[in-house]
């Protein structure tokens, strides 16, 4: 087991370097060479387009350690082709074929950590390796946003995909006892996997809005740090170093809360501190709010990071995981591939301020952050007045609000 943690740890740091230069450097990079804020939304929607194809990962993704190695190397090499090949149209559709190596992984990654880990230990040892990669991410936006201001963006990016394709080689010497002729998931297997999972429906509809917020927003920040701030690429760089750090020290405590109390009530905090986030973009009149809010929101993806994964640990059996996985990503990847251009467009259409726009950004993630607290540690919703119960009058936004989350969790169900 140890063999494996330290060769997963390095596998993993592979993908904090290439995925942190991917999120934090190529959008202020492309904004800086003059892409429209719709083109930075298309940017920022190839994960999770990525993520709808990876409904059909069980079918084509891989199915060994070897194979997750390959996958995740040929994704990081698209990254050094990137340097080559500047154009927008060609970066969006490398930067979806990088994360669409990632999506494809994904949920082998999944069903190796229940087969790697024992259960009492799951949730620190996927803390620990975490940590790792959250290190890696700082230290590759720190050493990237320096070399960012005198080499170029792009140079950056094809170092990060170098080293990030030899880290993910250490995956193929993993040893994990999988069947590597387990059945096949087709597509529609693999979304009836994630439904008849009544508490993974029930997280992934607060999800869908939480998220939603937090998507939309990530165009607009690079719209506060490069037009309302006008910051240098290092400054950009120490921005996301800042929120790979707070990833980082937090990554083990969040799994150990897990492991000792569940993954909702680590979901909860997490969406609570997603909000501040936007929030604070959203009034900020300098760097420092945007440092506060990097170091917020880097705890709140290792809360949401190590609650997803102890929720699907909890309530999907190893057999379905790798399936269940892809449908929920599936789900999760269908609404950010929306999200990101309903907020540049409202802004570049000036229907919208800027500061409007995240307002608003701000407001679908409360919505999500309400339907997490209103779960209960075994994923099945409380009544909406338990979260309010000394506001009297509640009865018709109660009915209101149960009327609003039906709808949502019926849409998810029967897509």
């Amino acid at each position: 087991m140890r063999r494996n943690v330290v060769l997963d740890l390095v596998s993993l740091v592979g993908v904090g370097i290439t995925a942190s230069v991917v999120l934090a450097l190529l959008p202020g990079v492309a904004r800086h060479a003059g892409l429209d804020p719709v083109g930075i939304a298309l940017l920022a929607a190839a994960p999770f387009a990525a993520n709808v194809l990876g409904l059909f990962a069980n079918r084509l993704g891989p199915r060994t350690p070897r194979g997750m190695s390959l996958f995740r190397a040929s994704g990081a090499l698209l990254l050094v082709v990137m340097v080559f090949l500047p154009i927008p149209v060609v970066m969006a559709a490398l930067a979806t074929g990088y994360w669409l190596s990632l999506a494809f992984s994904n949920p082998l990654q999944q069903r190796m950590w229940g087969a790697m880990y024992p259960a009492a230990d799951r949730g620190r040892l996927i803390g620990f390796v975490s940590t790792g990669k959250a290190a890696a991410a700082g230290m590759a936006l720190l050493i990237g946003g320096i070399l960012a201001d005198r080499i170029g963006g792009m140079v950056v990016l094809a170092f990060a995909g170098g080293i990030g394709a030899l880290c993910a080689m250490a995956a193929s010497r993993l040893q994990v006892p999988l069947d590597p002729n387990a059945p096949r998931f087709s597509a529609h297997e693999s979304w009836s996997a994630f439904r008849r999972r009544p508490a993974l429906r029930q997280v992934a509809a607060a999800q869908a809005f939480y998220g939603a917020g937090l998507i939309a927003a990530g165009p607009l920040y690079a719209l506060v740090q490069v037009d309302r701030l006008t910051l240098s690429m290092a400054e950009i760089g120490v921005i996301g170093i800042l929120g790979a750090v707070a990833t980082t020290l937090s990554c083990v405590a969040w799994g150990s809360m897990a492991d000792r109390r569940g993954s909702v009530s680590v979901m909860r905090i997490g969406a609570a501190l997603g909000l501040v986030s936007i929030l604070l973009y959203a009034v900020a009149p300098s760097v420092i709010f945007l440092w506060l809010a990097a170091v917020i929101v880097g705890v709140a993806n290792a809360a949401t990071d190590m609650g997803l994964a102890s929720v699907i640990s909890e309530q999907v059996p190893q057999e379905e995981r790798g399936a269940a996985v892809a449908g929920l990503n599936a789900l999760t990847g269908a609404r950010g591939m929306f999200a990101p251009f309903v907020a540049a467009i409202v802004v570049q259409a000036g229907i919208l301020s800027l500061t409007q726009a995240l307002l608003l950004c701000a407001a679908t993630t409360g919505i999500g952050t309400l339907l997490y607290l209103r779960l209960t540690p075994s994923g099945a919703p409380r009544p909406w007045r338990a979260l309010v119960p000394s506001i009297p009058g509640m009865g018709g936004v109660d009915r209101g609000l149960q009327r609003a989350r039906a709808m949502v969790v019926g849409v998810a169900a029967n897509l």
